[in-house]
């Protein structure tokens, strides 16, 4: 199973290549805790993307959730992921 890194790496790349997505990666430094890996905007609409790697069973931290709670009230959309086929599902290519 590919490691967290590599997985967020390819949707990355795959988010930037949509039209109209601008997507990047949040530094993981104390100053960051308990934000999601992944910001972005499609089409207008604002997205945070927590990536956890399937091969560890990862899970979000309660720090994580208040944060992706907090960003979901405001309108974002606040995903956690495992994989880049759980991104296409909810940031489809049109």
């Amino acid at each position: 199973m590919p490691l967290e890194g590599n997985i967020t790496k390819s949707v990355l790349k795959y988010l930037n290549d949509l039209p109209s997505c601008v997507a990047e990666k949040v530094s993981g430094t104390s100053d960051s805790s308990g934000r999601a890996d992944i910001n972005g905007c499609w089409n207008g609409r604002s997205f945070r993307i927590e990536m956890k790697s399937p091969d560890h069973g990862n899970s979000t931290s309660k720090k994580q959730d208040i944060n992706l709670m907090r960003w979901s009230h405001a309108g974002a959309l606040c995903i956690v992921c495992y994989s880049l086929e759980e991104v296409k599902h909810y940031i489809p290519m049109r």
